[in-house]
């Protein structure tokens, strides 16, 4: 285990005592960087991964980590969107894990769960991820029942980002409603098969691939208006 927490350059006690908490993190570690042969790498990730799997054994720790509180999963039940459920569920368990109650969420713990995310997983922790989150929790007071009016700041676009999406024009971004109702039900693929939906997570990946062509677009100097897609 401190072999594989030099190689995170953490000290042990941050890291959490869950192997499918860091699986990812070991699994993308290269020996050359470290010094180490490739056999050495290999036995510190078998040793780690047995010690974590007994320790979760012996001390009965819960293989998805912390158990939600009440309130929190209360929010959970009712959040139908697969994507935000997952993107949101992070933080619901770091909240219960420090007994903070989802009416007690304010930007001082973002603050803490975003600096705890940073040091112990391989999640992004930056400003866009932050935004992202805001975004979710803020969309979540307009359209989930009980969820807590207190509304988080999302971090502003860097000017690097290109133009918010609000700020293109209505028809192109009609257009890209569009093509993703058509894929969010039965279509026709490139070669003329019929396909089925796309989960909302793919379609959630495929606006994002387009605002980020349209924002690469405009950086290269080119003027968009809208045609079909």
């Amino acid at each position: 285990m401190l072999g594989i927490a030099n190689a995170f350059d953490q000290p042990p006690e941050i890291i959490p005592a869950r192997f499918n908490a860091v699986r990812a993190r070991m699994a993308a570690l290269h020996h050359v960087p470290l010094d180490w042969t490739a056999k050495t790498l290999a036995n510190h990730k078998s040793n780690t991964k047995a010690a974590l799997i007994w320790f979760a054994k012996e001390k009965e720790v819960p293989r998805n980590g912390i158990a939600l509180s009440p309130a929190w999963e209360r929010l959970r039940e009712i959040l139908t969107d697969p994507s935000t459920r997952y993107r949101l569920l992070p933080l619901m368990r770091f909240c219960s894990g420090i007994q903070v109650e989802p009416e007690a969420v304010d930007e001082t713990v973002i603050d803490r769960y975003m600096d705890y995310r940073e040091r112990t997983t391989t999640r992004a922790s930056d400003a866009a991820s932050r935004r992202i989150l805001a975004r979710l929790w803020n969309a979540c007071i307009d359209t989930v029942d009980c969820w807590p009016e207190v509304r988080l700041v999302e971090p502003p676009l860097k000017s690097a980002e290109g133009p918010a999406w609000e700020d293109f024009p209505d028809g192109l971004r009609a257009d890209v409603e569009c093509e993703l109702a058509r894929l969010g039900e039965v279509h026709r693929n490139k070669a003329g098969q019929r396909s089925r939906p796309c989960k909302p997570s793919t379609l959630t990946t495929r606006k994002r691939e387009l605002v980020a062509a349209a924002r690469m677009a405009v950086k290269m100097g080119y003027r968009l208006k809208a045609s079909r897609l």
